[in-house]
């Protein structure tokens, strides 16, 4: 069974962590245009890998990934 309260207090993180992926890449394609999909996905892999550990560190972390 889906435990929706887990999904609930995930939801804004994952909200966040998109956000941030969408800007970084545009910020990325404007600052030095043509970027290939490796370059792109290695910024993405680095942001999606680094944003629970960031979010831990600052105290903001749900319970579910402490």
């Amino acid at each position: 069974m889906v435990d929706t309260d887990k999904i609930k207090s995930l939801l804004p993180h994952y909200a966040v962590m998109l956000v941030v992926v969408l800007l970084t890449t545009s910020i990325l394609r404007t600052v030095l245009g043509e970027v290939s999909l490796v370059v792109e996905f290695g910024v993405i892999l680095v942001i999606v890998l680094a944003y629970p550990f960031v979010v831990r560190r600052l105290g903001y972390a749900p319970d579910v990934w402490k």
